[in-house]
């Protein structure tokens, strides 16, 4: 039996609604809210691992419960980004858009923190307030890119690194966006500098190789001639344009997502301007996400 259909098996015990044959599942009759009988916290890790992310609909968290989920997964204080936290839970990050302020710049396919040396492994994204219409979130799947490479690519690939810079990101307008955004800028840059990870990596848990590039945070592939390498990342990223390595999601009030940031790329469409929304994000990691 092979590592990923060993996943299959253990998640076979969870009411699942698969939305693509490539990723994306419904899970249906789960209650969130008590993740703490073992062969539950199993089957969740192991669907996860399968379709790569996972939709709930219907969820009551309060953030110790939504915390609780996240460490089904991993540990919660790994890896964070810059937004704004949670007043009495830390690891909360607050994904809030306000009427007439700057929005965050998730609207392009990223993986999450990957100028880190360690990124997070995963997500767990619970809808708190939302636009009356608008706010779709779309994944797309990094292994199944990856399949789609010739064979003769492949290879090369996996001899080449990759270089991820916050500097290459939204972040800077983020943060010049404050009163105080140049100092917070290089306090940034300092803590954060530009980290090489190899443009094809291996789950740890599939065993699946994974194209580990996108477009926010690699800036360039070590080795190359900047055209050469623009030339190879521009034909990569656009794999994840194809409609048939993704899935995308409408929220609903009280809707939880969570994903394999290991093995999957996410762009928030930001076609609600004006409008406010909140959402309360908790990512999760490992000592070692490879």
């Amino acid at each position: 039996m092979t590592r990923i259909s060993t996943v299959s098996a253990k998640a076979s015990i969870l009411n699942i609604e698969r939305l693509t044959p490539t990723i994306g599942a419904y899970v249906n009759d789960v209650d969130l809210a008590d993740v703490s009988n073992p062969l539950l916290r199993e089957a969740l890790k192991a669907a996860l691992a399968d379709y790569q992310v996972l939709f709930f609909r219907d969820q009551t968290l309060t953030t110790d419960q939504q915390i609780d989920v996240a460490r089904v997964f991993g540990d919660p204080d790994k890896a964070k980004a810059y937004f704004k936290r949670h007043e009495q839970k830390s690891v909360i990050e607050l994904i809030e858009a306000i009427p007439g302020a700057r929005p965050a710049r998730t609207d392009q396919w990223h993986a999450d923190i990957t100028f880190s040396d360690n990124p997070p492994t995963g997500t767990v994204l619970y809808a708190r307030e939302l636009p009356p219409l608008g706010g779709d979130t779309l994944w797309a799947s990094a292994t199944r890119a990856y399949d789609l490479i010739a064979p003769e690519l492949q290879a090369y690939l996996e001899t080449l690194q990759a270089v991820h810079s916050i500097e290459h990101s939204g972040w800077p307008d983020h943060f010049l966006a404050k009163p105080n955004g140049e100092e917070l800028y290089r306090q940034a840059r300092a803590e954060r500098l530009p980290t090489v990870h190899p443009v094809v990596r291996t789950h740890p848990v599939t065993g699946r190789k994974i194209l580990y590039v996108n477009p926010n945070f690699t800036s360039h592939i070590k080795g190359l001639q900047r055209p050469q390498s623009d030339a190879l990342l521009s034909y990569l990223f656009s794999l994840f344009n194809k409609p048939d390595v993704q899935v995308r999601l409408r929220w609903q009030p009280n809707t939880v997502a969570i994903w394999d940031n290991r093995a999957t790329l996410h762009y928030a469409v930001s076609d609600y301007i004006g409008e406010y929304r909140l959402l309360h994000r908790v990512t999760f990691g490992e000592d070692q996400a490879f």
